[in-house]
């Protein structure tokens, strides 16, 4: 894929901030940079420095520092739930965020960032009106810095915007990498985005021309998050173990088996029942938007949830289209609107 074919200038100088875009949901952080590589890691950070290594370097561990406080990020550590309402705003998320960043080969650049919110989020409740306050609290903590305790340079975040999930999906689906419209994608046809991430589900409405139906868009309190509560509980009531780390509850997710005490265990029928659930909860709450989506031209589904997810969906919606790496979709779309000067 290309690369953006410019960085952002400061007074028609040397190229000074780098853009980059991270999707920063509460179960996974899915970060892109201008040269469209992607990568996703699981949310997962607690307060306090806890990790060192064997030899003693303790340099990459994950260990930041930010208002005065100290976090460790990992994907294999038993984290802080971020299913909270404030996550948007906090120090956990500033500190993945610089994670994420610092894992993209970032450290000790000035970037120009884009980040999202959920839908119901993004704008004020029952109104088209940006919800500027909160997108301002969240410019506010991303711009507070976050040194990081293995030596790596500090990164500076410069610049931001923020978007709403879901809507930025829909620009990934029409517009491409070198920002052209996508041949062969009807611009004029309406099409509803179903965005299943940790917590929630956006569901997004756009008809002919870019025209976005509020009425029938908003977030469900629903996400693939409650597969994993559903899948750990039965997990930990059948084979009598008292926790199962977030890591090993994705790999039980995707390869369907579990080891425990030396012994795998085929366990997809677990999965299963969690993802029918679930997956008819997604249905209901999108139906309250779209109904059947039958004059929808397409019904786009991305986000995290879109691989357990798009099977139980195309039941309900045979017009389902699942993008290529799905879960990047918005992240994808960060870019693509910050490459646009929207």
């Amino acid at each position: 894929m290309a690369a953006i074919n410019k960085e952002i200038t400061s007074e028609g100088a040397t190229p000074v901030l780098t853009p980059a875009a991270v999707d920063d949901g509460f179960r996974q952080i899915k970060s892109i940079d201008q040269q469209w590589k992607s990568l996703a890691q699981p949310s997962l950070a607690r307060s306090g420095f806890t990790l060192t290594s064997i030899g003693g370097d303790d340099a990459g561990l994950g260990g930041y520092e930010t208002g005065g406080r100290q976090y460790t990020v990992d994907p294999q550590i038993d984290g802080e739930d971020t299913r909270f309402d404030d996550y948007a705003v906090s120090e956990i998320n500033r500190v993945l965020v610089h994670h994420a960043l610092h894992a993209q080969g970032l450290s000790g650049k000035k970037i120009h960032l884009v980040t999202g919110l959920p839908f119901d989020s993004f704008f004020l409740p029952g109104s088209s009106e940006p919800n500027q306050v909160l997108i301002d609290q969240k410019i506010k903590s991303l711009s507070v810095a976050v040194v990081p305790l293995g030596g790596q340079a500090p990164i500076e975040i410069v610049k931001q915007q923020v978007t709403a999930q879901g809507l930025v999906a829909y620009i990934d689906y029409v517009v491409d990498e070198k920002g052209n419209f996508v041949k062969g994608v009807d611009r004029d046809a309406p099409v509803a985005v179903i965005d299943i991430g940790g917590r929630t589900t956006d569901c997004v409405t756009v008809f002919g021309g870019g025209k976005l139906d509020h009425t029938a868009s908003g977030t469900g309190q629903v996400g693939i998050s409650n597969v994993y509560d559903i899948v750990e509980n039965e997990l930990k009531r059948r084979f009598n173990v008292s926790k199962i780390r977030l890591s090993t509850l994705e790999y039980v997710a995707r390869e369907r088996r579990i080891r425990l005490r030396g012994q795998e265990h085929d366990v997809g029928s677990i999965v299963d029942a969690a993802v029918t659930e679930i997956g008819q909860q997604i249905i209901r709450e999108c139906g309250r938007k779209i109904g059947d989506a039958a004059e929808m031209a397409t019904v786009l589904l991305v986000g995290g949830g879109a691989p357990l997810m798009s099977e139980i969906l195309r039941k309900s919606f045979p017009h389902l289209h699942v993008p290529q790496q799905p879960e990047f979709a918005n992240a994808r779309g960060m870019l693509k609107y910050l490459s646009l000067g929207i």
